[in-house]
């Protein structure tokens, strides 16, 4: 088929492209999502959207195989069923079929970090390789795994949860409700519960002092600047960050051996420096013969990477 459709549901924007085969974005549209704990509002604004996409380019329905849609939780690509998406209040909801039914498409549903590692994989920062594992930071942790040319969603379509392994056991609650998770030291929105938490009770004046008192300003930049001038609070919680985020791509890297090691998210953007010390920390603590063999790199495709990923994925689907 010459076009394809993605969608990228955040929680509070949501991506749409219509693309060629080849990856070339013919249009792009951004909505806020506006659906949180109900699927509905979004189904009827994405249906809506793709079918004045396909009017505007004079498209057939009938030349669209299906349409790929990449959202942040556990869920399971082949029924469509979204178990636990936190970000939108989405539990136990049966999104995939009620698309499916407005749309009058079919749909394939996917994590949305398992289908940014395979847009990296197609059209970005990976293309031309087989075996790539993808890590992105923003609010929490994401991954996503290629292995042989195939991507990885395991039995429940929730391989590639790499932020809720455990860092350090019976440690820092995560959002999850496990403790010692990855996320819970280098998730973006983690690390700014805590830095938050501690300006409140007095005891860094000098992160009071950059947000001017207003606690909704801080954000990892602010922790990443604030530890390298000195101060104890924002330095301990952003070397848990750099520590937990490099043994865990080291722990990848040893595990699955790829070609590529993909970084992104709004955490890797915002502090260029991660990529660099998880490069130094990769090569020193992976399996030898892996670290010498992977690349890591950043993310080509931005804020395109899961749309066009789940995009590229109902190729898979016969």
């Amino acid at each position: 088929m010459r076009f394809r459709i993605g969608v990228d549901i955040g929680a509070t924007k949501t991506n749409i492209l219509l693309i060629t085969k080849e990856g070339k974005i013919l249009s792009r549209k951004q909505i806020l999502t506006e659906s949180q704990g109900r699927v509905e509002p979004i189904i009827e604004k994405v249906s809506n959207i793709i079918e004045q996409l396909l009017d505007k380019h004079k498209i057939n329905k009938r030349l669209i195989r299906r349409v790929g849609v990449g959202l942040a939780g556990q869920l399971d690509p082949k029924t469509g069923y979204v178990d636990n998406s936190p970000n939108l209040s989405w539990f136990g909801v049966q999104f995939g079929k009620k698309l499916e039914k407005r749309l009058r498409m079919k749909i394939r549903l996917a994590n949305d970090v398992n289908a940014a590692a395979w847009g990296e994989l197609l059209y970005g920062a990976g293309k031309g390789h087989r075996e790539l594992v993808a890590v992105f930071v923003g609010s929490g942790i994401g991954g996503g795994i290629v292995c042989n040319g195939g991507l990885v969603e395991g039995a429940t379509g929730t391989a590639g949860e790499i932020g809720h392994l455990i860092f350090r056991e019976n440690g820092l609650l995560c959002d999850c409700g496990h403790r010692g998770c990855f996320e819970a030291y280098a998730g973006g929105m983690p690390m700014e519960k805590r830095m938050r938490k501690a300006v409140k009770a007095g005891k860094s004046p000098m992160v009071y002092e950059m947000v001017k008192g207003d606690l909704s300003k801080i954000n990892t930049r602010t922790i990443a600047i604030s530890a390298k001038r000195g101060d104890r609070v924002a330095k301990q919680i952003w070397q848990d960050a750099q520590l937990s985020l490099s043994v865990l791509c080291a722990n990848l890297v040893s595990v699955f051996n790829p070609e590529v090691l993909v970084l992104g998210g709004g955490v890797i953007k915002g502090n260029p420096i991660l990529a660099s010390q998880i490069c130094d920390y990769v090569l020193k603590h992976s399996v030898e013969l892996s670290a010498k063999k992977v690349k890591i790199v950043r993310s080509k495709l931005g804020g395109n990477a899961i749309a066009l990923g789940a995009a590229g994925l109902v190729e898979l689907e016969s």
